[in-house]
């Protein structure tokens, strides 16, 4: 099993923010230099995997944002209808 194929199967069980800790941690490592070629890449891969899952996370929490403001707007809606026919009711 490669490094990339272990960092897919242990970020699902990785919260968003511990993916954030090691992703900066890579960021830190390469910035800081002195690490062999060879290193340097498989931190690099590791960072990539790391931002990838990452991404793919704050997207669905996105559209989950978004179907909740849609069903959250279609129930106002909704509700402002049933407070126009009770008013016209009255009236």
């Amino acid at each position: 099993m490669t490094g990339a194929i272990a960092m897919e199967n242990e970020s699902e069980e990785t919260s968003f923010e511990q993916l954030m800790d090691k992703l900066e941690e890579c960021v830190s490592r390469l910035e800081r230099g002195g690490l062999s070629l060879i290193l340097a890449t498989e931190v690099y891969e590791e960072g990539m995997v790391l931002a990838a899952e990452a991404g793919r996370r704050l997207s669905e929490t996105e559209l989950r944002v978004t179907n909740i403001k849609a069903k959250y707007q279609e129930m106002m809606e909704r509700s402002e209808d049933v407070i126009k026919d009770q008013h016209e009711e009255d009236l």
